[in-house]
């Protein structure tokens, strides 16, 4: 009867063995991951960080900006309405996709946007 008990024992055992490593592979997994994110915030704001250094000497943002303020006071304008929305219709419909890349990622450098790409949609 004695090695019966022994080898019951013994696969208790090999089983709460692998149930432990198991729950350890789980947590070290769990670790990884948030040392994944970790680092890809602190990768994401150094990214940020540099791209707010290298504009520290730049009008583009200033421009963009001013451009933008012209956009929209042109639209309280009734008379330049028409024309404003030709040339959106223009640039939505007719302009090369290039250009239209080109054009996000300019604004998103001056600004400092990464995901140009959400605008586009």
């Amino acid at each position: 009867m004695l090695p019966i008990i022994n080898a019951v024992a013994s696969l208790a055992g090999n089983w709460m063995e692998a149930k432990a490593q198991k729950s350890q592979a789980k947590q070290k997994l769990e670790v990884a991951k948030i040392e994944a994110q970790v680092s890809k915030v602190q990768q994401d704001g150094n990214w940020e960080e540099q791209a707010m250094k290298a504009s520290d000497n730049s009008i583009k943002d200033e421009l963009w900006t001013c451009a933008f303020i012209l956009i929209i006071a042109g639209c309280m304008y009734p008379d330049a309405q028409p024309y404003i929305r030709e040339g959106f219709i223009v640039l939505k419909e007719d302009c090369p996709e290039w250009l239209s890349w080109g054009i996000l990622a300019s604004i998103g450098a001056s600004f400092g946007l990464k995901s140009i790409g959400a605008f586009k949609k």
